[in-house]
């Protein structure tokens, strides 16, 4: 319950009652939903960052020697891939008409 209290601090930049009153007044799972939607669209901007750098040095790379071409999935690799959402979630979403942003 604690990792949970901590991660909502960080990711959310709540205090730390806060963070308590919402962990209290939520059910655990969906709490739990929460965290790993936050931290999907965290890894997602993280991503976001490193594309842009690794861009710069994939241009470069391409400068300095004809005849390789580089792309940024060879310096930083594929985007975080969103967990699988249970179907009884999914169901719930729709029905509560919440549009999940687009991979």
């Amino acid at each position: 319950m604690d990792e949970l209290i901590v991660s909502l601090c960080l990711i959310c930049h709540w205090t730390y009652p806060e963070a308590c009153r919402f962990v209290n007044e939520t059910p655990i799972k969906k709490v739990r939903t929460f965290i790993k939607e936050l931290q999907y669209q965290k890894s997602m901007e993280d991503y976001r960052i490193a594309s842009n750098a690794a861009l710069i040095i994939a241009t470069w790379a391409n400068a300095q020697k004809k005849g390789n071409h580089y792309q940024v999935k060879d310096f930083i690799g594929q985007p975080p891939q969103r967990q699988d959402t249970p179907d009884n979630l999914k169901a719930a979403i729709e029905k509560a008409n919440i549009k999940l942003p687009e991979d």
